[in-house]
């Protein structure tokens, strides 16, 4: 449909030039009415003002003026002025019949380019919340839409791997070893999921000590945990007496990051997400120190001031952008000054045309600092580097998330729920075997969640609601997984007798409202017309998996 449009675009747009206009562009879309044809165009009401023609009358003369074409049959001028076009059924047919035949072609519109998408992003140490889903949903099903249009997609995985969050654990870790009469070793016999939950406990005893009793010994201790990780990593920090008595946190500190990578791969499994590149905080963290050094100077004359002990960033006040800390006043690189350096690194190692980075919105002041300031350094990368922020996931009821408070919803739980919910739906159903609930049940839980959270525009708020987004029946991923595998059906007794996220949902869900009418109204297997019946749930069939695949639900064969 995309290059008959484009056709049409582009005779429209010669023919508006002949009448002395001169537009950049001419929209051709399908109207929600059926009876007003299969494309429409408002180019007469776009041009009316440049015209001494009523619109009608602008409608009827590039209606007489438009060339024949083989793949419209009829062009019909309607209302104030809109030009419906009809497509021929040779044209319709051939179209049905190539899907069917050679499946969906990818688009070129993106060919030649290379993208590095940057989600997920869950923090080692902490527990990966239904946020960081959301945001690996939503990247995984932008790089797939990218691919669609035919670009090279480079997955990107930053985690952070440093700073007072760890330094936290490492403390809380001290603090619960105490209380629970344990050792790390004893600690490492037990499950992985175990241990990683053992350590986000310890990261919200080591935050409630550090941040809500203030203790003055946990204040110290956990500033000095934080400077010993760092100097791991940053050759020039100062070797301080007091690292002799924290040997044993750097052992803590790489298998319990070890394990949190390993927790965080089941996740991406399920979602079935598979990153290209990893990058970890520690390793940005000496590469973005120097950067900022490299650039600082007392009087404002270069791009970083110093400030009270810190290294900072003046942010433009007229652009709406604030001043950051890029170097603490301990000499350690903050988040900001890390981004500085991760973007010169994807640089390095991909060379993209564009670099994207998908977080939720309340980072959006943040990376508008960062990015300004990526641009006085390589203006370049940063013109090549965009952020995409989404809303917040929330549940019916539920409170606003914190990890550091112990006010999370853990992402791998939403899964299993959801899994749970529609096993039993499954069975009270009374359609289905054990062996076909336990074979589908977590396709269909992962591609409710994805659907729901990707039927919404990315930018606003999700709310998350069982019964609704498990239903077989409504807008969701089971109806379509369930019209995918009706189509499945009809074509498995024929054997047996012989792409934003959220408008490519809106655009399946369509589809399958309108195939569910067709598969309710016309027997396809006793048919005279049976082989080209057969051919249009086939091509169905095939679009609706192509969709949901760039959304990145998995199909279900049978339901």
């Amino acid at each position: 449909m995309i290059e008959v449009k484009k056709k049409i675009s582009e005779n429209l747009l010669s023919i508006v030039k002949e009448m002395g206009v001169d537009i950049p562009f001419v929209i051709v879309d399908e109207p929600t009415d059926l009876s007003h044809g299969d494309l429409t165009s408002n180019v007469a009401l776009q041009i009316s003002k440049m015209l001494s023609l009523s619109t009608r009358d602008i409608a009827e003369t590039i209606l007489n003026r438009y060339p024949k074409d083989v793949d419209i049959e009829k062009i019909e001028v309607a209302g104030p002025g809109f030009l419906n076009f009809f497509l021929s059924k040779e044209y319709l047919l051939n179209k049905v019949e190539s899907i069917s035949k050679n499946g969906i072609s990818q688009l070129d519109l993106d060919e030649g380019k290379k993208y590095i998408i940057e989600y997920t992003d869950p923090n080692p140490f902490k527990i990966l919340h239904i946020g960081h889903l959301y945001t690996n949903m939503v990247g995984e099903s932008f790089a797939r839409l990218r691919e669609a249009l035919g670009a090279s997609v480079v997955r990107a995985n930053y985690q952070g791997d440093v700073g007072l969050h760890v330094a936290k654990t490492m403390y809380g870790l001290k603090l619960l070893f105490a209380r629970d009469g344990i050792s790390f070793e004893d600690l490492k016999s037990r499950d992985l999921v175990e241990r990683v939950k053992y350590l986000g406990e310890a990261y919200m005893l080591g935050f409630n000590m550090y941040d809500d009793v203030k203790n003055p010994i946990a204040i110290e201790q956990v500033k000095n945990i934080n400077y010993f990780i760092f100097s791991l990593y940053i050759p020039s920090l100062e070797k301080k007496e007091y690292f002799r008595d924290l040997k044993e946190i750097e052992e803590w500190y790489y298998e319990g990051r070890d394990w949190c990578m390993e927790y965080f791969e089941r996740i991406y499994e399920r979602t079935n997400t598979k990153f290209d590149k990893y990058f970890l905080e520690s390793e940005m963290s000496n590469y973005g120190l120097n950067i900022v050094l490299s650039n600082v100077d007392e009087k404002g004359n270069k791009i970083f001031n110093t400030d009270s002990g810190s290294i900072v960033y003046k942010g433009d006040e007229s652009k709406g952008l604030h001043t950051r800390v890029f170097v603490s006043s301990e000499g350690l690189p903050t988040y900001e000054a890390k981004e500085l350096a991760l973007a010169f690194k994807k640089f390095e190692d991909v060379n993209f045309d564009e670099s994207v980075v998908i977080t939720a919105n309340e980072q959006s002041g943040y990376f508008k600092v960062v990015l300004d300031a990526l641009s006085h350094l390589s203006t370049g990368i940063a013109n090549r580097s965009k952020h995409v922020s989404h809303g917040m996931v929330k549940l019916p009821g539920a409170e606003k998330m914190s990890s550091r408070k112990g006010k999370i919803i853990e992402g791998e739980w939403l899964l299993n729920e959801t899994k749970n919910r529609v096993e039993t739906l499954m069975k009270e159903s009374g359609k289905y075997t054990i062996e076909e609930i336990t074979k589908v049940s977590d396709t269909i839980a992962v591609g409710a969640i994805k659907y729901a959270f990707l039927k919404v525009d990315v930018g606003r708020d999700v709310i998350f609601e069982f019964e609704k987004s498990i239903s077989f029946d409504g807008d969701t991923g089971p109806y379509l997984q369930y019209v995918y595998a009706r189509c499945n059906s009809i074509l498995g007794q024929v054997k047996s007798l012989n792409y934003s996220p959220s408008t490519l949902c809106t655009y399946l869900f369509d589809l399958g409202q309108t195939f569910n009418k067709f598969y309710q109204n016309v027997r396809v297997l006793d048919s005279e017309n049976m082989e080209y019946l057969l051919t249009v749930v086939d091509a169905t069939a095939k679009t609706i998996k192509h969709g949901l695949n760039v959304l990145g639900i998995d199909v279900v064969e049978k339901m």
